[in-house]
């Protein structure tokens, strides 16, 4: 990769070659960038035909601006992914996207245009978009669209608050920020079926530690794609479980503070969860309601039995 590459495009993705086509497709059809960009795909042990989708890409490639590169990752898991990621990233700056997404058309240049406007940032985070291919269920709420990538925090640049983080699925660093804080936490996020999460999230808090600024970039937008395989209450449960079961992780070790913090939120949303169960039972809209009610239920049971599912 030339040297003077200003931004690596990390793509870790596991069994989705159709999905992966389309969003290299998408990074590649945009508007041509400005200076020298990387996608490096992170291939987490798929058995599908992930590797002949980015030669093909490598090989039709019409942006001479842009280069494909491909690695595996023989560990499972999609922190293990990206650390490796990290680790084989040959720009100054770092942005993590998913495999499942469609980019806006200035996409990659609205990240160039951010960290050349604001060089004193070491983390960033893009506005998602949720992308339906098949027909969203009525039982689904737009409380719940957050769990399929939605992170819209309006039209401005501004600082994330310290309760609020990028999405994984649309988050830039710069690179030499894992040299001091290292790098994501290989106990946490997703391995396989397993809907473990919060690997950012641990991530951003470190970088809070030190008062670091985290923005929040509106122009870089992403579309994160959502089939029928994700509408499902079992989706759901699996990744409320998933996210409980994180929580738990990262609670093992933490302070009394962090923990009585933590629980004060949690019972918070219960309180909040009521709140809208009520207001959907009197739209007579009763399974948005319902389904809060056991998203609030599983992420409880992934809290408090870590080890089961």
């Amino acid at each position: 990769m030339p040297k003077e590459a200003e931004l690596s495009f990390i793509i870790c993705t596991f069994n989705r070659a159709g999905y992966l086509d389309d969003s290299l497709s998408s990074l590649l059809e945009g508007s041509p960038p400005r200076s020298q960009v990387e996608l490096l795909v992170v291939d987490n042990n798929s058995t599908d035909e992930t590797p002949e989708v980015v030669q093909q890409h490598q090989k039709k490639n019409p942006v001479q601006d842009i280069q494909i590169c491909y690695v595996k990752e023989k560990n499972q898991g999609l922190s293990h992914a990206r650390n490796r990621g990290i680790e084989e990233a040959n720009a100054p700056i770092i942005v993590f996207v998913d495999d499942d997404i469609r980019a806006s058309k200035n996409y990659i240049n609205s990240w160039i245009h951010f960290f050349e406007g604001h060089p004193d940032v070491n983390a960033a985070g893009g506005k998602i978009h949720v992308q339906f291919d098949d027909p969203r269920p009525d039982w689904m709420s737009s409380y719940l669209l957050p769990l399929l990538g939605l992170h819209d925090f309006g039209t401005s640049i501004k600082p994330y608050r310290k309760t609020d983080y990028p999405f994984g699925g649309n988050m830039a660093f710069k690179a030499d920020i894992f040299d001091e804080y290292g790098t994501f936490n290989t106990d946490l996020g997703r391995i396989g079926s397993d809907l473990k999460a919060s690997e950012e999230k641990e991530l951003f808090r470190r970088l809070q530690q030190d008062d670091l600024t985290i923005s929040y970039v509106p122009d870089a937008l992403l579309y994160h794609r959502v089939n029928s395989s994700r509408l499902t209450k079992d989706y759901i449960r699996r990744q409320a479980i998933g996210l409980g079961q994180s929580i738990a992780l990262q609670l093992k070790h933490a302070s009394g503070w962090l923990i009585i913090s933590t629980m004060m939120k949690e019972i918070g949303k219960w309180a909040a969860t009521v709140a809208l169960f009520v207001f959907y039972g009197l739209k007579l809209r009763l399974s948005k309601g319902v389904t809060l009610f056991q998203f609030r239920y599983w992420i409880l049971k992934g809290l408090l039995f870590r080890n089961r599912s």
